[in-house]
């Protein structure tokens, strides 16, 4: 059975269609209307089509829209995954220890006193075993030990300041933040920041093309080395 939240938001999204509802801008009477729908819980969001989901996220309650990745974007993760997985096997066989690499997976927030996900361009966390209902085996920000965001021309303030304030109050020890040429091509740089124990978030160190030999090279929270035309393979 689909709760009434949820029925009330897929009416809405169905009087419009998804694509509609994806395009942009939305129509003023869209932010209207939406006004008066019921806060996202994390029920009304699990009830939502998959479709929907993969293109949202929710902050505080309120449904945020996605842009899907360009290229150039998807390129430079498929990179930084592949070798981030390959750092993760070494360290796991070293240490008797386990972690999963995933690449726009929903990280939980908080549920409580409103839902809040947001979904990663990259998300390194330790492997879930117990059971957690039906957030199933997707991880909690306390799961992450590191998280990273490739900047679009869509996603400048967001991901340089307020997934940067959300990440530090949700406890995640390490913020990539990763620049492209002109916000859509090869990257450009490769912020490493560190969380401190005020909450906030520090420079580790920035890494630029052109000045820097590697765009990461770093022991914490893991070796990991790599290259600029690592990071361009496939682009």
């Amino acid at each position: 059975m689909i709760a009434a939240g949820s029925a009330r938001w897929l009416g809405w999204l169905a009087t419009r269609g998804y694509a509609q509802f994806m395009a942009y801008p939305l129509d003023p009477a869209d932010y209207k209307a939406a006004a008066f729908l019921p806060e996202i819980s994390r029920d009304i969001y699990l009830g939502l089509p998959e479709d929907v989901c993969k293109l949202i996220e929710v902050v505080d309650g309120w449904l945020v829209r996605c842009e899907r990745p360009t290229p150039s974007h998807q390129g430079i993760q498929v990179n930084f995954v592949v070798a981030l997985r390959d750092a993760l096997k070494r360290v796991d066989a070293s240490d008797s220890t386990c972690h999963r690499v995933v690449g726009d997976i929903d990280v939980l927030i908080s549920e409580a006193p409103r839902f809040h996900f947001r979904s990663p361009d990259i998300v390194v966390y330790r492997c879930i075993d117990e059971e957690r209902g039906r957030w199933g085996d997707r991880p909690y920000a306390s799961d992450c030990v590191l998280v990273l965001e490739i900047v679009s021309a869509d996603s400048v303030t967001t991901d340089i300041r307020d997934k940067r304030a959300e990440y530090a109050a949700a406890g995640i020890p390490h913020y990539w933040i990763v620049r492209m040429t002109n916000n859509n091509g090869p990257a450009i740089s490769v912020e490493r920041l560190l969380l401190a124990s005020d909450g906030q978030y520090i420079s580790q160190e920035l890494r630029v093309r052109g000045r820097d030999f590697h765009p990461v090279d770093t022991v914490t929270p893991f070796r990991l080395k790599l290259t600029w035309e690592q990071l361009d393979d496939g682009l």
